[in-house]
């Protein structure tokens, strides 16, 4: 599963519906706290903590409302080592993502 969230201060975020669809899922070191519609699998954002950034929402690009497939196309896209929890480095491969 890919992800391509935007990073947001928690004070940029506001669920606006649906909170009693979602389930918390927490994998690996349990620090990062992912969303999931019990409907239907999607995981619109997640809550993290990092030194560099403290407390930020991950929010799936693709899951925001209004959103045009030319304004998708044209957004930036950074890569990160999440594999092994490099988050301000690239991997060295990228041309599977």
């Amino acid at each position: 599963m890919r992800c391509w969230a935007a990073a947001v201060a928690p004070t940029s975020f506001r669920l606006l519906a649906g909170e009693a669809d979602l389930s918390e899922y927490r994998f690996g070191a349990q620090r990062e706290r992912h969303f999931v519609c019990r409907h239907c699998g999607v995981r619109p954002f997640g809550i993290a903590h990092s030194p560099r950034r403290g407390e930020f929402y991950g929010v799936s690009v693709t899951c925001l409302d209004d959103v045009s497939d030319e304004e998708l196309a044209g957004a930036p896209i950074t890569y990160v080592d999440g594999r092994n929890d490099n988050w301000d480095t690239p991997p060295l491969e990228t041309r599977y993502l």
